[in-house]
């Protein structure tokens, strides 16, 4: 299994975060989840692992609890009050207002301001407090035993991923199979572990809907897809060994990628893959598709974007920022881009 310091290291940041995180380091028994993000200078050149947009606004998070954003797209950034310094590692708005960070020591964070301003709704420290007593209720020992052994030593665990459905109903998943759901804006949040055929505890590293469809990417090729019927994921292999570390697309047309440049096509809404041919070896650490021209584009950890055609089928490499390590992409207008990586952030114009 793949732990949470592999993941980063896997796509290239683990390096990178230490090195920013140095200077800004306090004593050892000082944990992030007591401070906010310090001032940052520089702020477009700052390693940022995700991007969004909030309505107009465009967002970027990163290490120590750096979350940065624009209204000129892109051309000059300002800095949010972020009450951690925590690594923050994925971003997501489904309002203009309304929007979710989440990163390592568990922290989900919300604002309710477009992105200016942000409060922890939940952490690592109250999970094992809170889980334990939800599966105690259910009487789900199965449940509860990984409870105790993903939190009895301390909020250290990631969330990886997190998806709103609207403002009230969200997921997030995160590492040892951490899965969490809110149907309140993330006042509460309730633990779905047992709704995972995953006794393995794989590493869940994100979480999509795709046209009403629930799907979460996983390690060992697997994704997950929610049965509303059942209330729970069934899980479906794509035929890859490694890491998956999203799924993008659109009706029935899906593509999951991952480790080493791999990237799976399903054509039946994710019941059966099939490999796709990629330019690149590469870690493809992000993708989105584009609605407007049904290109499917993605970037991975040696700065290259991969842009595909409407079917997934056919990807043609473009070179980005040399060094860049790519990390994350977001849609700011039609062809133009939003991309993170070790480097910072940067626009791109893809055909």
């Amino acid at each position: 299994m793949i732990s949470p310091r592999q993941l980063l290291r896997a796509l290239g940041l683990s390096a990178a975060l230490t090195a920013w995180a140095a200077p800004a380091a306090q004593a050892a028994i000082d944990d992030p989840l007591d401070h906010p993000a310090a001032a940052a200078t520089n702020l477009a050149a700052r390693p940022m692992l995700a991007a969004a947009q909030a309505g107009a606004r465009l967002l970027a998070v990163g290490s120590r609890g750096v979350v940065i954003y624009s209204d000129d797209a892109g051309r000059s950034w300002r800095q949010s009050q972020v009450p951690v310094q925590s690594d923050l590692v994925a971003v997501h708005f489904p309002t203009p207002a309304q929007g979710w960070a989440v990163g390592h020591d568990g922290v989900v964070l919300h604002s309710g301001d477009g992105g200016r301003s942000w409060v922890k709704q939940f952490d690592g420290r109250l999970a094992l407090q809170r889980f334990e007593q939800h599966y105690r209720a259910l009487g789900d020992t199965a449940s509860l035993a990984m409870v105790k052994k993903n939190y009895g030593g301390g909020p250290t665990l990631p969330i990886l991923d997190v998806w709103f459905k609207d403002a009230s109903t969200g997921y997030a998943v995160g590492s040892f199979g951490t899965l969490i759901a809110t149907r309140d804006g993330g006042k509460t949040w309730e633990p779905w572990f047992e709704r995972l055929d995953n006794p393995e505890m794989l590493n869940l590293n994100a979480v999509r809907a795709i046209d009403g469809q629930l799907f979460v990417a996983a390690e060992r090729g697997i994704v997950f897809k929610f049965d509303a019927a059942s209330g729970r994921f069934r899980k479906i292999e794509t035929g890859y060994g490694g890491s998956l570390f999203g799924v993008i697309g659109s009706g029935r047309l899906l593509l999951a990628y991952g480790l080493r440049g791999a990237a799976y096509r399903s054509t039946d809404g994710g019941e059966h893959w099939e490999p796709v041919t990629m330019p690149s070896t590469a870690t493809i650490s992000a993708g989105l598709h584009d609605a407007a021209s049904g290109a499917f584009l993605l970037v991975n950890v040696a700065g290259e974007l991969l842009v595909g055609d409407a079917t997934a089928s056919r990807f043609e490499l473009r070179k980005g920022r040399a060094g860049a390590r790519y990390s994350g992409i977001g849609a700011i207008a039609k062809q133009h881009y939003l991309v993170t990586g070790m480097g910072g952030v940067q626009t791109l114009t893809a055909p």
